[in-house]
């Protein structure tokens, strides 16, 4: 739904910056069309930019600010438009006011495309960082141990029990995900088979790989709680 939402923030914007183009060639026919679709789309730009933010705000622990940060000057910018095409009645002031806050929100679209696709690309390579070579806990002492891994987008931390070299209970002690919650399945399958790694979750495959590899992060380098 955020991305749905961020591209048609995206169509809306470029829509809108074309009267700019039509005016500036002289295309009179689309000048006109432009220029009533000019408020509509302003509207359904802000509607739509909310919308955005709502959606983005349960996911705010697993983005970095700068997303953020840019995704809130984009709105604050289109505000001030608004309430500038409202407020201001001298049309040369409200023209160069409006160009100057039209080349500020478009500097904000391009570092939040930017900053997100930095982050994204650091979300992709922690998972591809992930590598579960299996682990023999079979004559591990007893005890409780704690393990975790961040992949960005994707955390997960578990506390795995431990009895007479086996694993009797795995408690997942945080998972933030998107669509992964399927993935904790893993965590019974690894119970059960007394093995790891297991078959990734179909349909949750890095919410499947975070998970076990916060449990082999347990049984190599976690500390045991008695």
């Amino acid at each position: 739904m955020g991305i749905l939402t961020g591209l048609l923030c995206l169509l809306c914007f470029c829509l809108l910056g074309t009267k700019g183009i039509t005016r500036k060639f002289g295309l009179s026919a689309a000048d006109n069309l432009f220029m009533k679709l000019h408020k509509p789309l302003s509207a359904a730009l802000l509607i739509i930019g909310l919308i955005h933010l709502i959606c983005a705000l349960s996911l705010i622990k697993t983005r970095h600010i700068s997303v953020y940060l840019s995704g809130a000057a984009i709105l604050i910018t289109l505000v001030l438009l608004i309430t500038l095409c409202h407020i201001c009645r001298d049309d040369r002031l409200r023209l160069k006011q409006h160009r100057l806050l039209t080349c500020i929100m478009l500097l904000c679209i391009v570092l939040h495309i930017v900053s997100y696709s930095i982050d994204y690309g650091n979300y992709r390579s922690a998972i591809a960082d992930i590598h579960l070579s299996g682990t023999d806990f079979s004559r591990m002492p007893d005890g409780n141990y704690e393990g975790e891994y961040d992949a960005g987008y994707i955390y997960a931390k578990v506390q795995v029990t431990l009895r007479n070299g086996r694993i009797t209970h795995i408690d997942l002690l945080s998972h933030d995900n998107e669509r992964g919650k399927a993935a904790e399945q893993v965590l019974d399958v690894i119970t059960d088979t007394q093995t790891l790694p297991v078959d990734a979750v179909s349909g949750a495959t890095c919410s499947s790989l975070v998970i076990q590899k916060a449990v082999e992060n347990a049984l190599t380098g976690g500390i045991s709680h008695e």
